[in-house]
């Protein structure tokens, strides 16, 4: 796939990752479309990425609901008569619950809200780009936002891999590729390779959309 010549969508484009994910993009030429429920985050994203990219537009969700992605994406539907080639679905990483931690009703919950985000956003970029005739991408990037905390080995990764695997084989009929790029963590993740693990996230990304024959598998990044 030509970058250069590719329309864009990056989720969540207010937060670090999707902020770096878009100049980077941006960078190379990419038509950008950047959304998030974080209106300030946002606007600095699309300020930054137009100051070497004019064909970036932003669009604002309440929040990340269904309603809200489904808005997002009849929105693209007036504004882009040829679709969308690529869905960069950006995500913040989370750990996955203990069964022998004291219980906190929200653990659970949060690898659920995850899952149906990605979903959604996977479902509707892929008929959209089933309705364009696009052999088009989505990547479901995964990113870990406070090294600070503490680090679990098991994490939504094994979630990832399995969405990915499982999408990439339904979407193969429509030339539609999937893959998955992911921080692996350790007990020395922290501050000091944060940065070296982020800037092999977007290297990783930026090699699957490139590389015609990757499909159904993910890339953790390390430093």
């Amino acid at each position: 796939m030509q970058i250069e010549h590719s329309t864009i969508l990056i989720t969540s484009a207010g937060n670090f990752m999707g902020r770096d994910v878009a100049y980077h993009f941006a960078s190379l030429g990419a038509c950008l479309i950047i959304a998030d429920s974080n209106h300030d985050g946002l606007n600095e994203t699309h300020r930054l990425c137009r100051q070497i990219n004019s064909n970036v537009i932003s669009f604002q969700l309440k929040d990340q609901s269904l309603e809200s992605i489904q808005h997002l994406f009849h929105a693209i539907d007036r504004e882009f008569s040829r679709g969308i080639d690529v869905l960069i679905n950006n995500y913040t990483d989370v750990a996955l619950p203990s069964l022998l931690a004291p219980y906190d009703k929200e653990c659970p919950f949060q690898l659920t809200e995850l899952a149906a985000t990605l979903f959604t956003y996977g479902q509707y970029a892929a008929q959209n780009m089933r309705d364009h005739c696009k052999e088009g991408v989505i990547i479901n990037l995964g990113y870990r936002k406070h090294s600070s905390q503490k680090q679990y080995l098991d994490n939504s990764t094994a979630l990832l891999a399995g969405l990915t695997k499982s999408w990439a084989k339904e979407l193969n009929p429509f030339n539609i590729r999937v893959g998955g790029v992911a921080p692996r963590l350790s007990n020395e993740y922290s501050d000091s390779n944060a940065n070296l693990i982020n800037q092999e996230l977007i290297k990783n990304t930026e090699y699957i959309l490139q590389n015609e024959y990757f499909n159904g598998r993910i890339i953790e990044a390390t430093a």
